[in-house]
């Protein structure tokens, strides 16, 4: 029978992976792997020992765990040791760290999107090649722009309402979808929202900002 040490180190590297499978560094997801296991406060030095890992790594790692919202600092009387504890609610902490890398590298993305397209349709007048790369930049950019969109809209739900459709039955989702499409369907048949009615599939909204001639 595995003990409990073997299983916190099998979670521990199996969460490591699924950090570097996100860009963030391995040991940063060994870190909160252990916190999250451990439940209680640790302190810096408890978390060296348990990881053997150097106190300045772990030191960075922390700083950055602190910074992507996914644990706090703690301080308790007469003990000037500080102590880390993970956030226990995980769509919690998951959210509010996708909603920081949107924020700090995604949104940059679209924007710098956006600019090329701009001067795209700056020089498409007097260039065909370049009004035919306009009109692929503006198929690409209104494809960017939804996705992100998307990942924002799955962010901003609320939360009890996102778990409740996460646990519906194959059969009570068969039955939202097929009420989604029909809400979807009347409203471009009223104009939508904003009285312009819903682009045909394959159509982008106009692009603002930089993007816009």
């Amino acid at each position: 029978m595995a003990s409990r040490r073997e299983i916190e180190d099998q979670v521990m590297q199996e969460w490591a992976g699924l950090s570097s499978a996100w860009g963030v560094n391995p040991l940063l997801g060994r870190i909160h792997g252990l916190l999250l296991l451990n439940g209680e406060p640790m302190t810096a030095d408890e978390i060296c020992e348990r990881l053997q890992i150097s106190r300045a790594s772990a030191s960075v790692q922390l700083n950055a765990i602190l910074d992507w919202g996914l644990a706090r600092r703690l301080y308790r009387p007469g003990d000037r040791r500080q102590f880390y504890q993970a956030d226990q609610e995980h769509w919690t902490w998951f959210r509010r760290a996708a909603a920081i890398r949107k924020q700090r590298e995604f949104d940059p993305i679209l924007e710098r999107m956006g600019a090329s397209l701009g001067a795209a349709r700056a020089a498409a007048p007097a260039d065909p090649e370049m009004a035919a790369l306009s009109e692929r930049l503006v198929n690409l950019h209104g494809f960017v722009s939804e996705f992100f969109r998307g990942v924002s809209l799955a962010l901003e739900v609320d939360e009890e309402l996102l778990r409740a459709v996460l646990n519906l039955s194959p059969e009570e989702e068969a039955a939202l979808r097929a009420l989604l499409r029909g809400a979807v369907q009347e409203m471009g048949e009223q104009g939508g929202p904003d009285g312009q009615g819903l682009r045909p599939e394959g159509q982008t909204p106009a692009v603002t900002g930089a993007a816009r001639s």
